[in-house]
């Protein structure tokens, strides 16, 4: 007998680990989407504090075949990008330890949804743009 699960809005039944994108070999890039800003987190690793993004990888040097569509995954990262990127959205921890949504004036759907270029200088240094 199968248990009854309750399927709320997009939510799935799932079990194991969804991949996360490998590092950038310096000197080298790869293009991604971002996933929904909702499920933006920091995550607690074996190697530190994180930030952790959907994402639909597009291009990367470590993949030999990625489709036309991409690969959905997670990037997480504690480099001063990523921490950037997670604080153009959010702001500080409240009082429930929770992270708050910024609220904008204008619609950052045409930025959330633009190709973003993960650049790895021979330094090992992180630059990330958002390419429109």
């Amino acid at each position: 007998m199968f248990p009854n699960i309750d399927h709320m809005g997009d939510k799935k039944l799932s079990f194991g680990v969804e991949p996360t994108m490998r590092e950038v070999p310096p000197g080298q890039s790869a293009t991604f989407n971002v996933g929904k800003v909702e499920e933006w987190t920091v995550v607690e690793t074996e190697w530190g504090m994180k930030y952790s993004f959907p994402i639909i990888l597009l291009s990367h040097p470590s993949y030999d075949s990625i489709s036309k569509s991409g690969m959905n995954m997670k990037w997480q990262s504690k480099s001063e990008s990523a921490k950037g990127l997670f604080f153009w959205m959010y702001n500080d921890i409240n009082d429930d330890d929770q992270y708050i949504m910024k609220v904008f004036d204008v619609d950052m759907s045409k930025e959330l949804n633009s190709k973003m270029v993960l650049h790895r200088h021979d330094s090992g240094q992180y630059l990330l743009e958002i390419t429109g």
